[in-house]
């Protein structure tokens, strides 16, 4: 589905090494209607630039496609040390494709320009106005950006006639002031806001749209001849147009495909079954190729199209999926939402700003199944890892649709299994480890296998080695177990070198050597944003070690189990015939980390690594 271009003036800088500042970040949007919408916004901003190292802080580009247009575009260079202004000549202004690894075909474009003759300490300014062709394609304004802005503000002029939403998100919300006047027949909105800091990303964390104070705004309704039309506002104003949108699809004949279809679910006893062989067909069959070309990056192509050229994105693997389960004979709806990087609710924000993602929503014995076949190894039952928490605007047909939250995955189905069979051989420990993973987490493997394929081998150990690099493993069988309920399967050799260590005549040793969130503690002190995981998760590691022949073990660790909101550990350990047993399972309970857990957090990673060290002293 079509990813809507925000118009982020600074969404490829990366922010100074020198300490730059916006001066002014101001733009005006003026909406009015005769008949048709007329919307053009103004932009113009100021810089001062420190270094003139720094070349992306003067190399603009501005966003747009086929639904605005640009133009007007200004600029100049304030030399401060020779007092001389020096303007962009229209020459040096490019026109570029936005190239994006996961599109196809799209109609995303930039202008690019470098302001000319920067010095250190220069001051540069530049404006371009902004024409909005489709009425429900308004963007949205960041009052903070990478670099520190000292006043930025955002204004809307519009008929009295057309009815605005708006809404606010992010932080520093209190240095927003909000004012509405009037000037002659217009209403005039007006957010200004003072002295914000840089934004300075974190690793792992949320989308910057979390954090990153912004306004989202559409037009309601507007009034023509006293006649009052609804244009959005309201998630049934929104599900009407994509609806609409919707109206002219799947005319092309589908007898090929309802054949298949009929072919495919011939064995199967209910209605489950068919669900599941109709999904993986699609997961296994159709590749995703994006297409956010126009109007097509909203409406699907004809299902038997996708079905004869066997590929196709988002919007259209749905449609194909959510054609054969019809011809199946099962309830199924095309179904819109926005990703985790989308912070939005549709009743909050009822645009299509909400969106970037179509999926299937199917009712199978009662319960709600959301199935993405655009993750390709996703087990059927379970969201894709981007959808999990998320908001669904499920299609019911003509002017019905039901909105339901996407459950987060269960961190039991998101396991990774380890069973290890291990004896010293002289201070080393060897033998021979088993890996059964499952869930998202199987979902996270294969997938990567597929697009790394060269490093298949790293990828198969990684749940084993990520943080115990001393361990080496050297493979005997791996099976993926591709669009089975049965996990997949990894069986390796393992050596880990100088593990016992020689006291007198005792031995010691660490029977932990597989180390999950071993270096998770977080910096209290500089961490400033929440942190966000893929999925919840569950290790189950099991080992065997057979202890040296002559010793015995003078005193087992205590077991030890901690439970809170955030995550659990169990560790229990016990003796059987010379043999160690040692059980160790972790989970996580949330996919994101909000500020206000981060001691309790660092205080579970504190007593697992206690865990970590315990060590085993054996005596002859």
């Amino acid at each position: 589905m079509r990813l809507l271009a925000v118009t982020l003036l600074f969404s490829t800088l990366i922010y100074a090494q020198e300490k730059s500042k916006i001066i002014t970040s101001n733009e005006t949007i003026v909406i009015s209607y005769n008949k048709n919408f007329d919307i053009e916004s103004s932009v113009n901003e100021s810089r001062l630039i420190a270094k003139s190292k720094n070349t992306e802080e003067y190399n603009i580009q501005i966003p747009f496609d086929s639904f605005n247009e640009i133009s007007d575009i200004k600029g100049s260079t304030f030399i401060v040390s020779k007092n001389k202004k020096k303007k962009l000549s229209s020459a040096f202004i490019g026109t570029y494709d936005v190239k994006q690894d996961d599109i196809f075909k799209s109609d995303y474009k930039f202008k690019n320009f470098v302001l000319p003759d920067v010095e250190d300490n220069s001051v540069i300014e530049y404006s371009y106005k902004n024409k909005y062709k489709e009425p429900r394609f308004l963007s949205s304004f960041r009052f903070q950006n990478y670099l520190k802005t000292e006043a930025s503000s955002f204004i809307i002029k519009c008929d009295s006639k057309i009815e605005i939403g708006f809404k606010l998100f992010g932080n520093f919300q209190d240095k927003i002031v909000f004012t509405k006047t009037k000037e002659g027949d217009l209403d005039v909105y007006t957010w200004e806001a003072k002295d914000l800091p840089e934004f300075e990303p974190e690793e792992d964390m949320p989308s910057s749209s979390n954090f990153m104070p912004h306004i989202i705004y559409y037009i309601k309704s507007y009034n023509d001849n006293g006649v009052t039309t609804p244009l959005l506002g309201t998630p049934g104003n929104l599900y009407n147009w994509y609806t609409m949108l919707l109206k002219d699809i799947n005319k092309v004949d589908e007898k090929a495909l309802k054949e298949k279809t009929l072919a495919l679910i011939k064995d199967d006893k209910n209605d489950y079954d068919k669900a599941k062989t109709i999904y993986n067909w699609v997961q296994y069959n159709l590749h995703y190729v994006a297409f956010e070309n126009g109007m097509n990056g909203f409406v699907p192509r004809d299902a038997a199209t996708v079905f004869e050229k066997r590929y196709g994105d988002c919007k259209d693997m749905a449609n194909l999926l959510n054609q054969m389960l019809h011809y199946a004979g099962l309830e199924s709806s095309l179904t819109w939402l926005g990703t985790r990087s989308k912070p939005y609710t549709y009743n909050d924000v009822p645009t299509p700003q909400v969106d970037n993602h179509m999926i299937v929503n199917a009712q199978i014995g009662g319960k709600s199944y959301f199935l993405d076949a655009t993750d390709k190894f996703c087990p059927f039952g379970y969201p894709s890892s981007m959808i999990q928490g998320k908001e669904a605007l499920i299609g019911k047909g003509n002017k019905d649709f039901k909105i339901e939250t996407i459950s987060v995955v269960d961190p039991n189905k998101n396991k990774i299994e380890i069973a290890l069979q291990l004896e010293f051989i002289d201070a080393n420990l060897v033998g021979e480890a088993t890996t059964l993973t499952s869930g998202l987490f199987k979902s996270d493997l294969l997938n990567s296998i597929s697009a790394y394929n060269q490093k298949t081998t790293e990828l198969w150990k990684y749940a084993i080695t990520a943080n115990n690099k001393r361990i080496a493993l050297e493979p005997k069988e791996t099976i993926k177990n591709d669009y089975s309920e049965l996990p997949s399967k990894a069986v390796h050799q393992l050596k880990l070198e100088k593990v016992l260590i020689t006291l007198n005549d005792k031995l010691l040793f660490k029977p932990i050597i597989i180390l999950p969130f071993k270096d998770a503690n977080i910096d209290t002190q500089k961490r400033k944003f929440s942190i966000e995981s893929d999925y919840a998760q569950t290790y189950d590691i099991q080992y065997q070690i057979k202890l040296p022949a002559g010793y015995k073990v003078e005193l087992l660790p205590e077991n030890k189990k901690m439970s809170n909101d955030l995550a659990s550990f169990d560790f229990q350990y016990k003796l059987e015939k010379g043999i160690l047993k040692v059980s160790q399972k972790i989970q996580t309970k949330k996919i994101i980390l909000e500020n206000k857990d981060f001691d309790q957090w660092n205080t579970f990673i504190k007593e697992l690594n206690k865990q970590y060290n315990q060590s085993i002293l054996l005596i002859k």
